[in-house]
């Protein structure tokens, strides 16, 4: 199974943080998904997404930034 609740989650204005519980009998690979909110038709950048192991700095994991077009 590749779900995980999230033990801890923490939203700022501009970032999303969450910690996991994983056992070690769990997969290590698992797919974490947000939401992005605009109130203004536009294009806008966002930022990469980064994921690290608290206690193991070396598994590590980033996305590349991008851009989304807002239609009215």
């Amino acid at each position: 199974e590749r779900q995980f609740d999230a033990r801890h989650v923490a939203f700022g204005d501009t970032r999303v943080v969450a910690a996991f519980d994983r056992q070690s009998n769990q997969s290590a690979y698992f797919d974490v998904a947000y939401l992005v909110r605009a109130v203004r038709p536009g294009r806008y950048a966002y930022p990469a997404a980064t994921v690290e192991d608290m206690y193991r700095p070396d598994r590590y994991g980033r996305t590349a930034f991008s851009t989304m077009t807002v239609a009215e």
